[in-house]
């Protein structure tokens, strides 16, 4: 059985694309809200290991997200580009994924140390972002391809 039929993907392999993007949306708040909640001068604080291994988790279920995004690539993505169908959401969904990626890795390794905040914020608002973009994306595909069974 397929993952991917046409542009259609299978339910099972939505479910893990869903399920690892909430996984990330989830870990990466909890990241922030640590972050405001923790005192900068006290490195004693238990928080802080908990706060680190939400960034782990984070870190390992973003390459898992970036691996899915791109398996999607050759049928859903390509096939979706030629049939001109949902290019706008597409590309907007893929950009962000991208941006997060370039800005996740430029976090551990910036070019200069005074981008790593920039870098940060740039991170946190697109990721913001992402749970808006994916679910839009997936609306305005069904949206499409319920108008047109319709014909």
């Amino acid at each position: 059985m397929s993952l991917i039929r046409g542009l259609a993907i299978s339910r099972n392999y939505r479910r893990l694309i869903y399920a690892a993007t909430t996984f990330i949306a989830v870990t990466g708040l909890c990241w922030i809200v640590l972050g405001f909640l923790l005192d900068p001068e006290d490195f004693s604080d238990p928080m802080r290991l908990w706060r680190h291994r939400l960034l782990v988790a984070h870190g390992c279920a973003a390459y898992l997200l970036l691996w899915l995004a791109g398996s999607l690539f050759p049928q859903h993505q390509w096939g979706g580009w030629k049939a001109r169908r949902n290019r706008a959401s597409g590309t907007t969904l893929t950009a962000t994924l991208l941006l997060l990626a370039v800005s996740g890795l430029m976090l551990y390794y910036p070019p200069a140390e005074d981008w790593r905040d920039a870098g940060s914020l740039v991170h946190q608002v697109v990721g913001g972002l992402l749970i808006f973009i994916l679910p839009l994306h997936v609306v305005l595909g069904r949206r499409r391809r319920l108008a047109s069974a319709d014909f």
